[in-house]
Parts: structure tokens; sequence; C-alpha cells
């Protein structure tokens, strides 16, 4: 009895350690370092000690392992949600331990297997004897990193301790940026978790900044850096800019204005102001133009990076774009889905685009097709219902209008009323979909609870006219990366098609704005505005396939087309309920992208004129070829750009295809500056009739023709 009671004493004397595991993508590494802790975890005399799974809905099924285990250690714990970024899931992890498992100890560790368990009794010790924070270090006597990285990786490693220490003030502690520690949970309640608004890996340094400024007792323990063993590392360039950022920022708070959108708007205006009154002593007119010619230099030059940005974003932050691939794991079919497919004049392509429609792999009652055209397209009603007919199927419907306008977001509007699913998708008259779309955007929209999915579209033809190349190339980064950026922004400019919708919260917002020549994007403003969930999906094998315009006149007629409709949205004024400011500047910087790309290519030649004509103070030469040389770093992006097209999609590529963008870029650039001015003369004349692309189911022919060469 004795025995019993001084058992129970002991358990209730042992003070609660938890390990914060934060993990995404770590299936193969997962299982064995959750056993090996648990195996620690037993040995341990005065702690009684959990494990905390924080996964960022790991798409290769890390959390399905977890959950696994959990059912049998109980031990083990779960958190899981949408990827935020390292320091989001440790402050989750850390508001979940010290509130749920009433931790008296948190330990931050890696899941890749780099940092070895048995260190952990070593790490409690230090905290029983007085310490706050403890660093598992690999930068003191006794702490080793791994022989076998490379020297970069090293400098790499090295550099980022030198930040921490000497530009962030952290000079006494050698290692900064280690990433197994223990932390007292007294300490974090004396920190104010909620500054620390780092959501990558800069979260570390500043979670150890704040410590110390609190008074916090650090100290180090040696430790041998073991190299992961399977996956890849998740450290991207960008988190490396984010942490010399960050470190700037703890040393010099100041810094943190200079970095904001104003200031830099700001800066634009006194950098024209001291040029005119360094270089010229007066102001003139001669001052005034060359003043204004510097700025205009200068808006083009960050207009042209941001596109660039923009452009790269999946490849340099391509961890957080995989969340955005299709799953590998479908879930079990349970929502509906209604696909409006409006069709004018296309007797031509109507009937591949229905069958292929048709034949999504999806449970027949919970699948519907709604074709929308006005009473007065005979031909194409008349290949509607010959192919109705022949499918032998309730599942189709025709339906016709007879009112204005004649344009799409009436037509989309017309077969809204008609719909009965759950999700309302829309598709175009040439759309080729993938058989799957269904059961992908049914695991999307469950896992993520989204209201809205833009799935993938993409041109195919890119070697019919001169001008599909470059045309292809367009969309290639706007639904593989542009999109993504959009979406983690909070703002998502919808595009035509793939667009997958709740159908209740569109009826919500009035369905499409019929006097909207881009009705795509202004109900994705107009839902953004709403705080509507907005999922991007973009994976090669599924995207939607078309075509490009036939020709350089229906080109011209469909970029005009959609310029007004951007301008028509400026005007609307819906953006301007955004929430942030952020997220205001930038919308507005893509609605005003197109006549801003025509803008940067007027500015080429005149800025060889000035060059040339005008005596020009060294800086204003400098800075007026910065944006032709940003367009040329853009003409090799395109170009590495066709490369990566065609390996993607299985396509044909020669050394003339890169040819053929070097060659036709410039053209293609002044093809699109002369729809932007075709655009704003449409919308001064008050001309928003709908200007119709006509489709030949090009991009239907270049499979087969591929094959045969």
């Amino acid at each position: 009895m004795i025995k019993n009671s001084t058992l129970a004493q002991d358990i209730c004397l042992k003070k609660n350690a938890v390990v914060v595991l934060p993990t995404y993508n770590e299936r193969e590494n997962i299982e064995k370092i959750l056993l090996d802790l648990l195996k620690e975890s037993a040995a341990l005399s005065n702690y009684r000690m959990s494990i905390l799974v924080v996964d960022d809905t790991s798409p290769d099924g890390t959390g399905d392992v977890v959950k696994a285990m959990k059912e049998v250690y109980r031990h083990i714990h779960l958190l899981t949600g949408p990827k935020r970024g390292l320091g989001d899931a440790y402050l989750r992890g850390f508001a979940y331990a010290t509130k749920t498992l009433k931790a008296n100890v948190v330990f931050e560790m890696d899941a890749d297997l780099s940092h070895d368990p048995h260190d952990i009794p070593r790490l409690l010790q230090a905290i029983d004897e007085g310490a706050d924070f403890v660093i598992g270090s690999r930068y003191i006597p006794g702490g080793s990193v791994p022989k076998e990285w490379s020297l970069l990786r090293k400098i790499n490693s090295k550099f980022g301790n030198i930040f921490a220490r000497h530009i962030a003030g952290l000079s006494s502690i050698n290692d900064c940026t280690s990433g197994y520690r223990a932390i007292s949970t007294s300490l974090l309640r004396r920190v104010n978790l909620s500054e620390l608004d780092v959501s990558g890996y800069a979260f570390q340094m500043n979670l150890l900044f704040a410590s110390v400024r609190r008074g916090a007792v650090v100290r180090e323990v040696p430790i041998q850096f073991r190299d992961r063993v399977h996956g890849e590392s998740k450290i991207r360039l960008s988190d490396i800019t984010e942490f010399i950022r960050q470190a700037f920022f703890l040393r010099f708070p100041f810094l943190k204005l200079l970095y904001s959108v104003r200031f830099l708007m700001s800066l634009s205006v006194a950098l024209m102001i001291i040029s005119i009154i360094y270089f010229t002593g007066a102001v003139s007119a001669h001052d005034l133009f060359l003043a204004g010619f510097f700025l205009f230099s200068f808006l083009m030059a960050m207009q042209g990076i941001l596109n660039i940005y923009f452009m790269l974003y999946a490849w340099e932050d391509g961890e957080s774009t995989v969340h955005d691939g299709a799953p590998r794991n479908y879930f079990p079919a349970h929502l509906s889905f209604t696909a409006l497919l409006p069709a004018r004049n296309e007797e031509n392509v109507i009937e591949d685009t229905i069958r292929a429609i048709h034949a999504i792999e999806y449970p027949v009652g919970l699948k519907e097709l709604i074709v929308i055209c006005k009473s007065d397209d005979f031909g194409t009603i008349k290949k509607i219902r010959e192919t109705i007919i022949s499918l032998r199927t309730k599942n189709i419907r025709l339906v016709t209008f007879d009112t204005l306008p004649i344009n799409k977001p009436h037509a989309l509007n017309a077969g809204l009323r008609e719909a009965t699913k759950d999700t309302v998708v829309v598709f175009d008259a040439e759309d080729q979909p993938h058989k799957d779309i269904y059961k992908i955007i049914n695991t999307v929209m469950l896992r993520d609870n989204a209201d809205v999915v833009q799935a993938g579209v993409q041109l195919m033809n890119y070697r019919s006219r001169w001008f599909s190349t470059l045309n292809v190339l367009e969309y290639f980064f706007w639904f593989k990366s542009s999109l993504h950026y959009f979406a983690k922004m909070g703002v998502v400019p919808l595009g035509g098609n793939t667009v997958f919708l709740r159908r209740k919260l569109l009826i919500r917002h009035g369905g499409w704005d019929e006097q909207c020549l881009t009705e795509d994007a202004d109900i994705g403003i107009r839902m953004s505005v709403e705080g509507a969930r907005i999922s991007v999906m973009y994976d090669e094998r599924f995207v939607t396939k078309e075509e490009t315009p036939t020709d350089v006149s229906s080109f011209i007629k469909q970029r005009s087309r959609w310029n007004l409709g951007f301008m028509q949205i400026i005007k609307k004024g819906d953006w301007l309920k955004l929430p942030t400011i952020s997220q205001r500047l930038l919308i507005l910087y893509v609605l005003l992208m197109p006549e801003l790309q025509a803008l940067s290519f007027v500015l080429i030649p005149f800025t060889i004129f000035m060059i040339f004509a005008f005596k020009l103070p060294v800086i204003f030469a400098l800075f007026s070829i910065i944006p032709s040389l940003i367009l040329i770093l853009q003409l090799v992006i395109y170009m590495i750009g066709i490369y990566e097209f065609t390996s993607v999609y299985l396509l044909r590529f020669t050394i003339f295809t890169p040819l053929k963008v070097l060659i036709t870029f410039y053209p293609f650039q002044l093809l699109l500056g002369f729809a932007s001015v075709r655009a704003i003369s449409r919308l001064i004349s008050k001309n928003d009739t709908w200007e119709k692309t006509l489709h030949i189911n090009a991009h239907r022919e270049i499979a087969p023709a591929l094959r045969a060469i």
C-alpha cells in the first residue's frame, strides 16, 4: 500500500514536456521519429513527455500516418491546418501544448531525423538547472554539422548565424538558427507571441530575440546535427531573404517603415524632387520633363520587377504551391456539380466539348450539364440537340434565352437559374476538361473548406500562329504561378472557365455582372471582398485545354475586351472595399497591368531617343535603361518557360522554338499595346459590345499532329 502511494506521488510530481513537431511532406520520416521519441519518453524519470505533430495538411499523407499511430499511442497528438509556414505551426503548437496539454516545457524539433531524441534529457537537465531557453547548439565545443554538407550549405548556415548574432544583436549566442530547443512555458507566457508575426524560418530568430529582451536565461547544449535521410529541405530563397530582412528589422525597427508601400511611393516623389534640385538647380519645363522621365523609368522598372515576381512565384515558393496541386487520393463523392456551357455560333466545336464534359468520371446523379444558347443561334442549337440525343442521357439540358444583352455573363445567369447542384462550374465552348476534374475539386473543396476553386486552364496550340507561343506562355505563367500568389494575398481575379463556385454563394452575390466584359475577374474580386475562401488548384496533368485565337484580328478583339472589362471593374469600385491596402494596391496593379505593359514597351524606343538626343545626367541615363534590362530578363524567362511548357506537356521542342520567342517577343508586346489603346478608345466611346472569339478546335488537333511527326 505504501509502495503504491509513493508511485502515485511520483507520478503527480512529474512535470509535463511536449515536443512540438511541425511537419510538411514528412511521410517517410514521421513514423521513425515518433517511435524514437516514444522510446526516449519511457526513459525519462522526472517528466511525462507528449508529442504534438502540427501538420500543414501534407499532400503526401503525413497526417494519415500520425492519425494511425495516435490510435495506438496515447502520448501522440495531432493538429492539422492550412500551410502558413514554420512560425505559424509553432505558434499553434505552443498554444495547444500550454493550454490543453498543460506543458511545463515545450520542445522545438525537426521531423526530418536531423535532431537526435537522445539529446532531450540533457536539454531538460539545463531547464531544471534554471535555464529558460535551452538551445541544441551545433557551434560550441562538442557540437557539429554533417561532414557531407556542401560548401554552399555550410556557408548558408554560417551566414544565417552571422546575421542573427551581429545584425539582430544576439552576439552572446553561438547558434541562433538551431531548430532544436527547449523552452520553459513560464517564459512563453512572458513573451507576447502575438507580436511574432513571422510565418517562416525567421520565427526562430524572432522568438529568441524576444526571449532575450525579456531577461530569459539562455543556455546552449552541444548536439551532433544529422543530415535528413528522406525528402528535401524546405528552405527557399524567399526564406533566406525574409530572414535577412527580419534581422535588420529586429535591430533597427524604423526600417519597417522604409519597407512599406507608402514609403516607396513617397520615395519615388522625393527622388524626382531631389534630382531636379541637385542636377539642375532650377525648375524649368526642361527640368520637369527630365524629372518626369526619371520617375516614369523608375515606376516602369518596379512594374517589370513585380511582373517577373508573379511569373516566377510558383518556382520560388514551390513548397507552398505543392498544396495547390492535385491531391493524390480522392475523397468519396459528396459534392454535386452543375456545368454551365454558354455557346454562341459554336457548331464547329460544341459537340466535342459536350462529349468531353459528359465523359467526366463522377456519379451520374451528382452531375448535370446545362448548355446555354440564344434562341436565334439555329446552327449551334441543332448541333447541341443532335449530340444530346446521341448520348441518350437526361443529365444534359439545353437552355435558350431571347433577351439582351448577348454576352457570356447573361447566358451564365440564364443557366444559373436552372442549376440544381451544390457547385457551379463554368466551361467555355471549346474546352477539353480532364475526366477526373470533379473528383479533384470535390476533394479540394472538402479538404480546404473552400467556397471557390480556380482550376488550371492551358492554351495548347503553341505553333499555330506567330503569336501563339507567347499567348500560350501567358496562360502558363498566369495559372501555374501568378494566381497562387493572389490566392495567398486573399484576392483572386478568377479566370473565365474551370472555376468552381458554391451555387448558394453565387446566388447571394447576384450571379455575374451582365454589364462587365470580364465577369470572371469581377465575381472573383466581389467574392474576395466578402471574405470568400478561394483556392487555386493547378496540375499540368489535369488542366482544361483550350486554343489561342485564330488570327491577329481575333486576338486583338479578345484582348481589347479583357482590358476594357478590367477598366470597367476599376470604375465600378468594388475593389476599394477590400479589407487591406495591400490587397487594393495589388488588384489595382493587376487591372492596370495591360496598360502598364504597353507603356513599358513604348518606353524602349523613347529611351533610346532620349539617350542620344539629350545630354542626360549619369543617374538619369542609368535609370532610363533599367526597364529595358528588365524586359530583356523577361524575354529570357519566356525562353526558359517555353522549354518548361513543352517538357511538362510532352510537346515538341526544337532550336527554332526559343528562336520564335525571341523574334516575336517585341511584336507581341506591340500587339498587346495596340489592344490596350483600342480598349481605352472603346471605353471613351462607351462601346461595350461583346466581341466573340472564333474557335476551330486547334487544341484538339495538336496531339494527333504531334504524334505524326
